[in-house]
């Protein structure tokens, strides 16, 4: 589930286009997981939030090559 969230926070990022707005996303996902960390009782695991940036970052990649590919049919 968070690498859906991610995910698409990531997409709905990528339709701002501000690279503020990407940087502040990825700085509120961290900073989730470091509250999670101080208040939760359990450990928090650091490879779900590697994953969870993976994620985000596909998600901002993702229109990005859709893009790039719809030009290419564009122009054959």
């Amino acid at each position: 589930m968070i690498i859906l969230t991610a995910l698409t926070i990531g997409l709905l990022t990528a339709g701002l286009r501000s690279v503020p707005c990407y940087v502040l996303a990825g700085g509120l996902i961290v900073a989730a997981f470091a509250l999670a960390a101080l208040f939760s009782a359990g450990a928090v695991s650091l490879f779900a939030l590697v994953l969870a940036l993976l994620a985000y970052n596909a998600g901002i990649a993702a229109p990005v090559f859709t893009a790039f590919i719809l030009a290419r049919s564009h122009q054959a």
